[in-house]
């Protein structure tokens, strides 16, 4: 009876296995169209546009071009709805850029319009003003920041949502034309905007109104919006955002328009870029219509902390409401079911994590509502069912007989049958030593070589790499590489060096190009004086690469370990430690041709995946409260709750992940430092796992191999961090920073000697990869791409380490032939700042001639 029911069960499985892999094979995308008729008969095959101001001159002759080519369904926004002229690809609906109340019910009526169909472009333009005096919109702000920068801040957080689904969805930001010949403001204070903007004639608060200055603000704040708006959501929704500075006449201004919206070179690959007309030699040599605006890289476009902070005072201002990150699934039944069940457990050992730990340090336990109403005060306790009281009471005496019988047992068998855990696992990673003075002794040692080592000079022909953690595992193998190639020196930063001479004896590291120097990642104080040799060690040479490899994962550790400075050890050697080093050694990459920072990253900490979001415990680091309160002990994970080993792994991965796109976007465009993460690999043989028991070290990697596919061995590992560092397709030249790195490969493939290194490519080993040509650009979840976690655990993490960033603006970045263009830059906002004071001036000296006043203010 028991094998037929055994037989059932199993035949059950494969037939649902079976039914949800055809149900794969057969999927096609759903219809976004619940009326398909409809919406053919009212849209056809058009795309839409949203064109603001479509009555003003310039949106007339715009929507007139737009219609001409027969692509486009125009939905145009007018201020008096009677007089506009409805036809049969053209769709006015009332929209007064003076009143934000107008704009929500605009946005509202496309909504309702528009069916299902997505938007393809937005286009938010702003008629001139008719004049260069002060004016007041219904919402009571200065007339030229409402209808160029708030009135679309706000337009856009609205129907972003409705561009899910477009396969090129653009939106651009029309800058406002102005006669003055300083392209942007000199100073952007914000103090009008944080104080409300009401009846306030300028962005800085002052109460004298300047119309040029205005309008070279609201152009900076276009760009900074466009800026980050990029960051916070390209890769999320694939939107391409964009600004644009049009010519005088509105035939060439139309022109440039219908080109921003129907250039392919203006599409998904050039989001976060500004446009201009084409000079009349790109127009006669390419027959471009527009080209990208290249000033802006030496202006304040770029300042993501300032795009940062306008982009929260205008949420404030027009109480926007910008679309929350998506979460995508797969239509897969089979997986379903088990994201489902997935997520109902994660969500389960979550709240007992937090019912049962609480936040050492931050708050007790039983701060969960349910067990909170049992201790709670009469006015304040939680009412809770009958149902609900008898579950709970279920619950505790289930837990409570479970705790007493099964737990003891299974725990004893367990430790039977798998083995016990190994030392690594019970004890600290960073081992004891029973004498102290021995162990420091060793240390000092450790450090004197490394100061020694600092006096010596790198080959001026090679490429500096830093590169953390080369006395084992993969970092051991991306080092062997990198030296092979001939063009590097390595600086290897390592905690044992006695071990890495052993390791590059035996490995026949050539010592004339790798200097291996101490640096204990357990310690800032160490983290600091190992980046101060580099320096010395460096001279005048600058640091081409800097590599953050060192990981260290305790899975079975039942109690957080804490470093040196206090704080638990994971997130400090896998994080924190790495965090303080980039913030030391960037300076020195300035004068690098191809600066590269890279991250080794895991699937684990990428919650998209059936690796990251499938096996519990999720990678989340909640509102970081854990770094927030200080992150020393008591409290040993960042979000401030109890502490689990695989948790704390995890989200390290996740913050060095976050970590190279924030760095991305506060500095790249300044510094032309690429920053990326990547995933080598599942290395299932690799010292990682060396504190699991016996049999999975001796199993997993059979299972990564035979069942999964994805099983990579150290060396391929190697090869593929050594690609990161050195394949020019992952660098400057071709623009990739903000990238996380994977490789593809078909299932189970090249196990064989095929596997092995054949003249440079990489052959995959199993599902995890393929050769040297199968790198990509692997999707990042929503929580990596988060870029407010971004920013608060940038701010977190520099207050715990006391790290010092460089400014992006600082002339430390600036080359030669870009260091004149500053100048000249600089120069002009003089010019802006003494014609402002000018023209101030000259209302209270009407006895004085102009060039007397200019003379004196001057």
């Amino acid at each position: 009876m028991m094998k037929s029911l055994h037989l059932l069960l199993l035949l059950s499985s494969i037939t649902e296995l079976a039914i949800g892999f055809q149900f794969m094979k057969n999927w096609k995308l759903p219809s976004r169209n619940k009326d398909q008729k409809l919406l053919e008969k009212r849209f056809g095959n058009k795309k839409l546009i949203v064109l603001t101001d479509a009555d003003s001159d310039l949106g007339k002759q715009t929507a007139k071009d737009l219609l001409a080519t027969g692509e486009y369904h125009v939905i145009g926004g007018v201020s008096n709805l009677p007089s506009a002229e409805q036809t049969e690809n053209f769709t006015p609906i009332e929209c007064d850029l003076d009143d934000f109340d107008s704009v929500r019910n605009f946005c509202s009526s496309i909504d309702d319009f528009r069916l299902t169909k997505p938007l393809d472009r937005l286009v938010c333009l702003s008629a001139e003003a008719e004049n260069d005096k002060l004016e007041w919109t219904k919402d009571n702000h200065e007339q030229t920041i409402q209808r160029n920068v708030l009135s679309p801040f706000l337009m856009t957080g609205l129907l972003l949502d409705g561009m899910d689904g477009s396969f090129d969805a653009r939106c651009t930001f029309v800058a406002p034309k102005s006669n003055s010949k300083v392209g942007f403001s000199t100073k952007l204070d914000l103090k009008g905007l944080e104080d409300g903007f009401s009846k306030t004639p300028m962005l800085d608060g002052s109460q004298d109104f300047n119309c040029e200055k205005t309008i070279a603000d609201a152009k900076l704040c276009q760009k900074l919006l466009k800026t980050f708006l990029h960051e916070k959501y390209h890769k999320l929704n694939h939107v391409t955002f964009s600004d644009i500075t049009l010519p005088e006449g509105n035939d060439d201004a139309s022109k440039c328009l219908l080109d921003v919206v129907q250039n392919p070179k203006a599409s998904v690959t050039a989001s976060g870029v500004s446009w201009k007309a084409a000079s009349a030699a790109a127009a006669e040599d390419n027959d471009d219509i527009i080209q990208i605006d290249e000033n802006e890289i030496y202006g304040k476009a770029i300042d993501i902390d300032k795009a940062h902070q306008l982009f929260q005072l205008s949420e404030q201002v027009t109480k926007a409401d910008w679309p929350k990150v998506k979460v995508v699934t797969s239509p897969c039944p089979t997986l379903y079911v088990i994201g489902a069940v997935t997520k109902a457990q994660v969500q389960k050992q979550e709240l007992k994590r937090m019912r049962e730990m609480g936040r050492p340090g931050i708050s007790e336990p039983d701060v969960v509502a349910v067990v909170a109403a049992t201790t709670a005060s009469d006015d304040e306790k939680v009412k809770l069912t009958k149902r609900q009281k008898v579950a709970a009471a279920v619950d505790k005496a289930a837990t409570f007989v479970f705790k007493k019988t099964v737990k003891p047992v299974a725990k004893t068998a367990t430790s039977k049958l798998l083995g016990e855990f190994p030392d690594e696992a019970v004890n600290n990673y960073i081992e004891d030593v029973q004498d102290e003075d021995v162990a420091q002794l060793e240390v000092d040692i450790f450090r004197q070589m490394s100061k020694e080592a600092s006096q010596q000079k790198p080959q001026a022909d090679k490429k500096l790499v830093v590169l953390t953690g080369t006395s084992s595992g993969l970092g051991k193998k991306a080092a062997l590489a990198l030296l092979r190639d001939g063009n590097y020196h390595v600086i290897g930063a390592v905690r044992d060096l006695d071990k890495m001479q052993a390791v590059a004896e035996i490995d026949r590291f050539p010592m004339d190009r790798f200097t291996p120097m101490y640096c204990e990642m357990n310690s800032f104080e160490s983290v600091r004086e190992f980046c101060d040799n580099v320096e010395k060690f460096r001279g005048d040479h600058p640091i081409d690469r800097v590599v953050c490899n060192t990981g260290i994962y305790q899975p079975s550790l039942r109690h957080a370990k804490w470093s040196m400075d206090g704080h638990e050890q994971t997130m400090q050697t896998n994080f924190l430690s790495h965090f303080l080093m980039i913030s030391k050694l960037m300076p020195s990459m300035a004068k690098s041709e191809d600066p590269r920072i890279t991250m080794v990253g895991s699937v684990t900490g990428n919650d998209n995946t059936v690796g990251g979001g499938g096996v519990y415990p999720i990678a989340d680091l909640h509102e970081l409260e854990g770094f927030e309160a200080g992150f020393s002990n008591p409290i040993a994970m960042a979000d401030g709750y109890g502490f689990i080993g695989a948790k704390a792994y995890k989200d390290s991965k996740l913050c060095l992940m976050i970590l190279a796109n924030f760095l991305h976007a506060k500095y790249h465009k300044s510094t032309g430092i690429a920053f990326s993460s990547m995933y080598p690999g599942c290395i299932a043989e690799s010292p990682l796992f060396r504190e699991k028991r016996a049999w999975f070290r001796a199993y997993f990697p059979i299972f990564m191999k035979f069942i999964t596919g994805g099983f990579v061995g150290e060396h391929e590992a190697g090869q593929r961090l050594y690609q990161v560092v050195h394949d020019p397709r992952c660098g400057t030249a071709k623009d990739k920073s903000g990238v996380y790195w994977s490789w593809n490969g078909g299932p189970r493939e090249g196990r064989g000697a095929e596997a092995l290194e054949k003249e440079g490519q990489i052959s995959g080993g199993g599902g995890a990869g393929g050769g040297w040509d199968s790198i990509f650009e692997n999707d990042q979840s929503g929580k990596v791409l988060n870029l407010e976690t971004g920013f608060q655990l940038f701010e977190h993490a520099t207050a715990i380490t006391g790290a010092e960033w460089p400014s992006p603006d600082s002339g430390v970045w600036s080359g030669e032939a870009s260091s004149m263009d500053k100048v000249m830059h600089e120069k002009l906002e003089e010019v802006a700042d003494v014609m402002h004071a000018f023209k101030i001036r000259d209302s209270s000296s009407p006895s004085k001639g102009p060039q007397e006043q200019l003379t004196e203010t001057i």
